[in-house]
């Protein structure tokens, strides 16, 4: 299997961002790649951390968490013994399999299994320390940009260039669950290609599919979308994520946008329009019988369709000339009609 940097030359990389959304379950964990699968993303992705190495026990609670933000996280790890399980599951299936890691302890247990490409999030951006770490696990990068400014990005990517790291994916984001339409800004798509000269991507928080289908459209090359077995499952994030019918949805439509992400400069027609072509557009039609030998002109002639005759913008060479043959009312008129 070609990795992600390679695969985003001829298609839209999906990954299902599974997140926390296992609820600590590793059974419901396999299930969530399982389904993922079945709707056609290319790729997992978890979170791993250590609650005591990522957040203080007086975090306080903020956006879509409870108020004790820290024994909420808890309870939301992966074990340890659950990632070579979780990883084999996904290979077996075909998927790129990834982790956003919060901490060092959880990145020493990728050193051995590494990962198909690292998920730097958000929250870690400016995290220098970590993120060059973690260049052990892959040297494929996709970064949130969620919540930063224009000077950290740069120095971000400056950073891991420096240290020899060439395939960054950026994604524009918005961190805020769920992050509303007036939130999001699509067009820093355009802006993160041009500026840093990488891939772009998206990073979907919002309610729905259409911002992704849109960021599709706008050129975004990676799409993360966070993805749940049933929204109504406890858990801050299952409400913003996409569920099996949703993210069904989300592929297969980003999968039919993007046979159409191209251009010909105008230069041709479709197969699909050559009929339109012809009976769609108007041609001189004798609007009345023409007898051989009478003067073709604005009076005994009419545009309409179908375009099986004489072109509008050629009636000049028309009108004053003889029909060389009787010509029927209604029917279109043709050069070989003329003398």
């Amino acid at each position: 299997m070609e990795n992600i940097y390679e695969l985003i030359n001829n298609k839209v990389v999906i990954c299902a961002e599974i997140g926390i959304n296992h609820n600590g379950n590793l059974q419901t964990a396999k299930d969530m790649i399982l389904a993922a699968k079945e709707c056609g993303v290319d790729a997992v992705k978890f979170q791993g951390f250590k609650t005591e190495d990522m957040y203080s026990k007086l975090t306080p609670g903020f956006a879509h968490t409870e108020n004790n933000v820290f024994e909420q996280i808890k309870q939301l790890e992966i074990q340890k013994e659950w990632w070579a399980e979780l990883k084999e599951l996904a290979k077996a299936n075909n998927l790129f399999f990834s982790c956003s890691i919060f901490d060092d302890s959880t990145l020493n247990l990728f050193k051995e299994t590494k990962l198909d490409f690292v998920k730097i999030a958000s929250s870690e951006l400016d995290n220098l320390a970590l993120l060059e770490k973690q260049m052990e696990l892959s040297d494929i990068f996709v970064i949130s940009t969620g919540m930063s400014y224009l000077d950290e990005i740069t120095r971000t990517v400056k950073y891991l260039r420096s240290k020899g790291l060439e395939k960054i994916i950026l994604l524009e984001c918005t961190s805020s669950y769920p992050a509303p339409a007036e939130s999001i800004n699509l067009f820093n798509i355009d802006f993160l290609k041009n500026t840093f000269s990488v891939p772009p991507g998206f990073s979907d928080h919002t309610m729905g599919i259409y911002h992704s289908v849109a960021a599709v459209a706008r050129g975004a090359k990676f799409i993360e979308k966070h993805f749940t077995l049933d929204k109504n499952m406890d858990g801050p994030d299952h409400k913003l994520s996409a569920d099996i019918d949703e993210l069904r949805a989300l592929v297969k439509t980003i999968r039919e946008i993007e046979i159409s992400l191209k251009g010909n400069q105008k230069l041709s027609i479709s197969s699909y329009e050559k009929e339109a072509r012809e009976i769609g557009r108007k041609s001189v039609i004798a609007n009345q019988s023409i007898t051989k030998g009478e003067i073709i002109s604005q009076e005994n002639t009419i545009l309409k369709r179908p375009g099986k005759g004489i072109k509008p913008d050629e009636t000049q060479f028309l009108y004053g000339r003889k029909a060389k043959v009787d010509i029927k009312n209604d029917a279109w008129i043709t050069w070989d009609m003329v003398e």
